[in-house]
């Protein structure tokens, strides 16, 4: 077993449980990471371009290894077609 850190942002805070979780191996972390993503989804997607979720996986000596992220894209394909980018 290993012992992961989940740190987790959204567009308010970031937020680092300082408490690791025993798992056999990083796919299994990375498996958790997407779970405490999906669960941070239920509770509120991002609501502007550019904003997201973000779970990041901390290894034993804390060091970030794998980073989650779930993006709000808005794009307006049709006015892209006559010029220009406007995402918001």
């Amino acid at each position: 077993m290993t012992t992961f850190y989940f740190v987790t942002q959204d567009s308010d805070c970031i937020w680092d449980d300082g408490e690791g979780c025993d798992l056999p191996d990083l796919m299994s972390a990375i498996a958790q990471a997407k779970n405490i993503l999906a669960e941070m989804a239920a509770d509120g997607i991002p609501q502007k371009h550019g904003e997201r979720l973000v779970v990041e996986i901390a290894g034993s000596d804390k060091l970030p290894i794998v980073r989650l992220a779930l993006l709000m894209e808005i794009s307006y394909p049709a006015i892209q077609e006559e010029g220009g980018d406007h995402s918001q």
